[in-house]
């Protein structure tokens, strides 16, 4: 997925610019032309992560120029790091094998030349590499990038919001309707009550398939160890997604773990690790795509504590394709009229 890039970018400059650091210092006998230019690639580099962090927020998916870029930046950040490691291994080579003595003497003074002749070679390498930055730079500025992926106007109004806080009393029909379905999921009992159950709530935009989702969830929540509401949208953003869900169904990462740059795989795995064991109720509401879908189902075990997943979407097939077992239950909305 792009967002995985974006993650991927992201991390492996943080890792460019400590070693950038690393090797500013007094240790690595630079040049001082080498130097300039380490200086000037660090400090530029700094200035990317913050923008790389807004793309992988952003609401919607970035366009492919801005995608592009981000895939400059990563390979650009792996090759400066291959440059920084093939110099250290070298500075550590000469270190660990001087020589002490008449011997010792001999031996520098015949590889004086050939370090020289090295480190210049090192310092027109790092003088492409900041010509490629400040191209990259260049680019992001011509192009606009930034304005590519600003964040939406605060103004602007989520409709799935009203849903999930409307007042309900005047809508003819929910309460009877909630309860119907609570009872066709969760009143069976035997083996079948323990398998993980999906209800996919289906119809066109406005008939109130978000706020029957939402009435179920607050009735049923307290009887599940965890539990999670998300909105996907047309647009999805995976990873923010993902970590909606791990936050609100308690997951806690070790210390000094950022989440914020773990990549699609690595928050499936954390989630679907997290609620293999545990009795959970999400809700994944506003569901556009069957490739969503089956991202996003990957990190939700078939456990066998009773949990239970509710979707909402206005395209039959995916509420089909949410619904494969025979425990599962599609429910075709019909209006809720005040």
């Amino acid at each position: 997925m792009e967002a995985a890039v974006v993650s991927v970018s992201h991390g492996a400059i943080g890792f460019v610019i400590a070693k950038l650091g690393d090797l500013l210092a007094g240790k690595y006998k630079l040049l001082k032309q080498a130097k300039g230019k380490i200086m000037f690639l660090k400090a530029e580099l700094e200035s990317m992560p913050a923008f790389l962090e807004r793309m992988s927020e952003a609401e919607e998916e970035p366009d492919k120029q801005a995608k592009c870029w981000a895939n400059e930046v990563r390979d650009l950040s792996y090759d400066i790091e291959d440059s920084v490691d093939e110099f250290m291994l070298l500075v550590e080579g000469e270190s660990n094998g001087e020589s002490h003595g008449f011997k010792g003497f001999i031996h520098r003074s015949m590889n004086l030349l050939t370090t020289m002749n090295t480190r210049q070679k090192v310092a027109k390498e790092f003088q492409g590499l900041k010509s490629r930055v400040m191209e990259v730079s260049e680019r992001r500025m011509r192009y606009k990038i930034d304005d590519a992926v600003s964040k939406p106007n605060n103004t602007t109004i989520d409709i799935r919001m009203l849903a999930l806080y409307a007042d309900t009393s005047g809508l003819v029909g929910i309460d009877g309707l909630r309860d119907e379905l609570i009872h066709l999921m969760v009143g069976e009992e035997g083996v079948s009550a323990q398998q993980r159950k999906v209800l996919s709530i289906v119809g066109f935009g406005g008939l109130g398939k978000t706020t029957l989702a939402n009435q179920i969830y607050h009735r049923l929540k307290w009887q599940y160890e965890c539990q999670a509401f998300v909105s996907v949208s047309q647009k999805p953003n995976i990873r923010m997604i993902l970590r909606r869900m791990l936050s609100q169904v308690g997951y806690v990462a070790l210390e000094g773990t950022n989440m914020e740059i773990w990549a699609e795989d690595e928050l499936i795995s954390a989630l679907r690790q997290f609620l293999m064991d545990k009795r959970y109720f999400i809700v994944i509401d506003d569901i556009w795509d069957e490739t969503t879908w089956n991202v996003i189902r990957c990190a939700l075990p078939e456990n066998l504590y009773g949990s239970m997943i509710i979707t909402t979407t206005r395209i039959n097939s995916v509420a089909r394709a949410c619904c494969c077992n025979q425990h599962d239950y599609i429910y075709k909305m019909k209006t809720l009229s005040n």
